[in-house]
């Protein structure tokens, strides 16, 4: 079988949602497609929330009537007893009208042939598909859309999709692992937890010191920052910086990783890389990334960026020697629940007190500035709000239900962030 799609014009813009809350965050922010787990040893992100049957069904209703695609992951290495599961979750993916299932074994994607025959397939970027002669080989085999591979350069991929009978997608924002594809068994050899079963425990993040073999407890003297040398520890994918070579290559998808991330990750880099896709389909002649788009990213969690193998293969810089992990400016204040009457009903999810600072994210126009101020819990003022405590509030602007607060971090919150990097 050869699936044969047309060329997509508008690439789809492709958000993660480890639950329900950050998939209507993805779509209310301009998401085209969802991409998803169910509960379980089926996909690479167990230690995500994920989806039950029912709440995989609320949200594949939820996004169709928002014209939003949803994609359900299978992309493990099942052994035999795994592959036991598989066929119910296959069968309420097709029952429930799932628009696709990413799969990286052959097993898994020969059963949901078996069982879904009229179920597109896209094949996981874990499947390592580095040339043309791959994607032909899963076209024949019913692939519908191939991730490729994070481990090519643009000229590749471009090579790769002049041949390609099929839609082909990449990674454009997210965590890269130290391996082919995320294919590791550095978690499994010292953790006993497989990543290639959604378990990993990210060892190429810890901090690592040498040892003479005769001298143990002595750490040799080879420290980058207290100590500790970060020797695998990558920085963050970010395509943003050469947007306009990837659009130029015409592909189906571009994709954000983070299933494990936050609704204020999710909601930053879905508009970000919307508002950059966009204006590119507006005027390719004259396209170029605005500061102000790279300065949005560097507020949510990341470990620094860089283009990963887009540009060829990358050398030192690649990797984030810094202890302090993760950055970022912002955090999550609030989200909001309903407005009316000229009051705005907000749920906190962090600390809030009367005078701070915030920032409301909007999904259809620009960052808003403003300070929080005469907040009412059950009909009484209060000066500070605690995490998960609703309050309303007057405010000088109407935000759509779901959309998010931020604030910037305190001195207090930085530290808070690299012990928590650290431990």
């Amino acid at each position: 079988m050869r699936y044969i799609s047309h060329v997509m014009k508008t690439p789809e813009i492709l958000s993660p949602a480890g639950n329900m809350e950050h998939l209507e965050t993805a779509i209310l922010y301009g998401a085209d497609a969802v991409y998803l787990g169910v509960r379980g040893e089926t996909n690479l992100r167990a230690g995500a929330r994920n989806f039950s049957f029912e709440e995989l069904a609320r949200g594949v209703a939820y996004a169709h009537a928002c014209g939003v695609s949803v994609y359900l992951t299978l992309n493990t290495y099942p052994h035999d007893a795994q592959l036991k599961g598989l066929p119910p979750i296959i069968r309420h993916a097709r029952d429930t009208g799932v628009d696709a299932v990413i799969v990286s074994d052959i097993g898994v994607l020969s059963l949901v042939r078996e069982l879904a025959p009229n179920m597109p397939i896209h094949l996981s970027t874990q499947a390592n598909t580095v040339n043309s002669r791959a994607v032909q080989a899963w076209a024949d085999l019913g692939v519908s859309r191939i991730i490729l591979a994070r481990e090519l350069s643009c000229e590749e991929i471009r090579n790769m999709k002049s041949r390609a009978p099929l839609e082909l997608e990449i990674f454009v924002h997210g965590s890269v692992c130290i391996s082919i594809s995320g294919r590791c068994l550095i978690s499994s050899y010292l953790c006993s937890r497989d990543a290639n079963q959604g378990r990993c425990t990210q060892p190429c993040r810890w901090d690592y010191a040498l040892v003479e073999r005769t001298r143990q407890g002595r750490y040799m003297p080879v420290e980058e920052e207290d100590g500790y040398t970060f020797l695998y520890n990558s920085k963050d994918l970010c395509l943003l910086p050469v947007m306009g070579k990837v659009m130029a290559l015409g592909l189906s998808g571009l994709k954000i990783e983070g299933r494990n991330r936050t609704s204020l990750y999710i909601a930053t880099t879905v508009q970000t890389y919307r508002k950059a896709r966009d204006a590119y389909l507006k005027d390719p002649e004259g396209f170029f990334v605005r500061p102000e788009w790279m300065d949005e990213l560097g507020k949510v969690s990341n470990r620094e960026y860089f283009t990963g193998f887009f540009l060829g293969s990358p050398d030192e810089q690649g990797i984030n020697y810094d202890f302090t992990g993760y950055v970022h400016t912002h955090h999550l204040a609030a989200k909001v629940l309903k407005t009316g009457e000229g009051k705005t009903v907000f749920e906190a999810r962090n600390p809030i007190i009367e005078g701070m600072e915030a920032q409301w994210l909007s999904s259809a126009g620009p960052v808003r500035d403003f300070v929080f101020h005469d907040m009412i819990v059950e009909g009484s003022r209060k000066t500070r709000i605690r995490p998960n405590e609703v309050f309303e509030m007057k405010t000088g602007f109407v935000p759509l239900p779901g959309e998010l607060i931020r604030k910037p971090l305190s001195e207090g919150d930085k530290v808070a962030v690299r012990e928590a990097c650290t431990s």
